[in-house]
């Protein structure tokens, strides 16, 4: 079976519950909040290249010496590209 990436958004609480290990106690509409996130993820495409911080990347000093191929070079990286 092929693996998806996936992008989810969630609050920090909720995050927080579902990573603890009180989660497996929880009722069942507490548990649906994980699923919720999933069903309504965005798949990130076969192919992609690296996700960077794009916030990050605009703080860099622009000037000649240092060409945009430089910029994305030190990007901080928050998904690794896609090998497939």
């Amino acid at each position: 079976m092929a693996d998806i990436e996936l992008v989810i958004k969630i609050s920090k609480e909720k995050y927080d519950v579902l990573k603890s290990d009180l989660y497996n106690t929880f009722p069942a509409e507490m548990k649906e909040w994980g699923l919720e996130a999933i069903r309504n993820g965005t798949p990130l495409p076969k192919g992609h290249g690296d996700l960077i911080d794009k916030k990050e990347l605009l703080k860099q000093p622009m000037d000649i010496a240092n060409y945009p191929s430089n910029y994305v070079r030190i990007a901080p990286t928050i998904i690794e590209a896609d090998k497939g």
